[in-house]
């Protein structure tokens, strides 16, 4: 009789501590999943901001650039072996949210694009889209 309880006890004990066991392995691969998903999501973010501050390198408009950083990123998540996580609407969320941020603290008016404003009126005042009006080169 004694020995039956013993047995009961010890299965009830090992039940015990399988469901406890199965619920901390199970929580503690939950934390790291949601750990893992988190640092993919910075890592996105700092693309994203990389990616947005080169676009505005280039000339081009809104649509132009945003479309050059959103390549860039998942070009760059790739690198990383993550960009299959991330979904064409999330790339671009996350550029909006770069472009956004990038924006807000200043950021983006210290880039300097290629060719300035004033290099390029020089151009155009230079190519003209008549022979006949076209200033010659001058030697320098």
């Amino acid at each position: 009789m004694l020995n039956e309880i013993l047995k009961v006890l010890n299965t009830a004990v090992a039940v015990f501590v399988a469901a406890g066991g199965g619920f901390g392995v199970s929580k503690f691969l939950k934390f790291k999943a949601s750990t893992e998903k988190n640092d993919n999501i910075k890592k996105a973010l700092e693309f994203a901001s990389q990616a947005v501050l080169t676009a505005q390198a280039f000339l081009g408009d809104g649509a132009v650039q945003q479309q050059a950083a959103a390549a860039e990123l998942k070009a760059r998540l790739d690198e990383n072996k993550i960009g299959d996580n991330f979904t064409e609407a999330q790339i671009l969320s996350y550029i909006k949210t770069a472009y956004a941020r990038e924006k807000a603290n200043g950021a983006l008016g210290a880039v300097k694009p290629l060719v300035s404003a004033e290099e390029l009126a020089k151009a155009e005042a230079v190519v003209s889209s008549t022979p006949e009006t076209a200033q010659a080169p001058t030697a320098q």
